[in-house]
């Protein structure tokens, strides 16, 4: 029986075609220095998905972390901004609408990278009318540009 190779740039072809990192390097209560170390390191490793959150609060210093890489000698392979698999996730649901779709520009804003691949709604709380006004902001942010895909995060099959 033949074995797969796996390395920190695997990925999985979605239904939709996109091609998603297997591993992602999670930045949680990293910040700073850190980041951009880590960032950097899993970079020249063959990582390519970075996994972050506005409960984070790092998401612009992984942007910045990401860009600096890319546009930097360091990146030998020529890598572009397309290469790079990011996903954040939404700090809380909100039965505002409006407020859900703030939060997701000033996510793609602060990670200054143009779009995020993956947005997911962190958690199930607020109840459910909460999720359905975050789920439509978040479609509607996939359909404005700002998100390639969205989905859950915690969620359990009673959500």
């Amino acid at each position: 029986m033949a074995t797969q190779k796996f390395t920190p740039a695997s990925t999985i072809k979605l239904a939709n075609g996109a091609q998603i990192p297997q591993v992602q390097l999670g930045l949680y209560q990293l910040s700073g220095r850190e980041i951009a170390a880590s960032v950097r390191s899993a970079l020249d490793v063959g990582y390519r998905g970075f996994d972050c959150a506005q409960w984070y609060y790092n998401e612009k210093e992984a942007g910045n972390a990401l860009r600096d890489y890319l546009n930097s000698d360091e990146n030998a392979s020529g890598l572009e901004r397309e290469d790079i698999w990011y996903t954040t996730k939404l700090a809380n649901n909100s039965t505002s609408y409006d407020s859900v779709r703030r939060s997701i520009k000033k996510s793609v804003q602060a990670s200054g990278l143009g779009y995020v691949d993956l947005f997911l709604l962190h958690s199930p709380l607020g109840g459910k009318d909460a999720r359905i006004a975050s789920w439509r902001a978040l479609e509607d942010a996939i359909d404005d540009g700002e998100v390639r895909m969205g989905g859950v995060s915690n969620f359990g099959s009673r959500h």
